[in-house]
């Protein structure tokens, strides 16, 4: 019999003002570990309503609580420019390239998650998945890549990582540039999901399943880490 999700949205203390956050979780069996799950740009349906982020924390909540966000300016998070038009204060950082904000907003978000979950697992989607990248703190247990923009985004950083890696890509993701080689240690596993793009669109369960099968095989082993 599966069991009942419960939904409580949070406020997350962030640097520049509260975060939106939800909280899925079922009263009974789970673990006290957790998982914080990472949404896509902004300007690309990156709020914690995507049908991706949405797919993977309803199949890890009943095994564990998730928890998902909004960064700054998205949903009922703060704007740290008030009045400003979402897109234009996005499309400011892009033309930048300076996202060192919302990287402390997410360990903002690690160091929040503390009061629900010892430990956890991070999952990133898209522009989620360089957050989660750049925002690693030692709480966490595992990452997890779903359509990492590896060409846009500085991603060297994923073959130093000294926990378990999980990749998950689209075959026919044309709005990333593709890699001529992916990175490639012992530890990190890819998948490709073949006749797809970059937004699962009726796919989404595939990639919450392997997500997960990554991540509760992470835990029978006691969670365990590299090095």
């Amino acid at each position: 019999m599966e069991r009942e999700l419960c939904i409580l949205d949070v406020t997350i203390p962030g640097n520049c003002g509260q975060l939106e956050g939800r909280l899925y979780y079922c009263n009974e069996g789970t673990s006290d570990r957790g998982v914080i799950i990472c949404p896509p740009h902004p300007l690309l349906a990156g709020n914690l309503e995507n049908n991706v982020v949405q797919a993977v924390a309803r199949k890890m909540a009943g095994s564990m609580p998730v928890l998902l966000f909004n960064y700054p300016a998205v949903g009922r998070s703060t704007h740290p420019i008030p009045g400003l038009p979402l897109f234009e204060y996005w499309h400011g950082l892009d033309q930048k390239g300076d996202y060192g904000m919302m990287s402390e907003e997410v360990k903002k978000v690690i160091q929040w998650s503390a009061g629900y979950f010892s430990r956890l697992h991070l999952v990133g989607y898209s522009f989620g998945a360089h957050m989660a990248l750049t925002a690693m703190t030692e709480q966490v247990l595992s990452y997890s890549a779903i359509a990492p923009p590896l060409v846009e985004y500085d991603f060297t950083g994923m073959q130093s990582l000294s926990i378990p890696v999980c990749t998950i890509l689209a075959e026919d993701d044309g709005l990333l540039a593709t890699p001529a080689d992916l990175p490639r240690p012992n530890d990190i596993i890819h998948n490709i999901i073949r006749g797809t793009d970059h937004f699962f669109l009726r796919r989404e369960d595939e990639v919450a399943t392997l997500i997960a099968e990554f991540i509760l095989s992470l835990e029978l082993k006691g969670g365990e880490t590299k090095g």
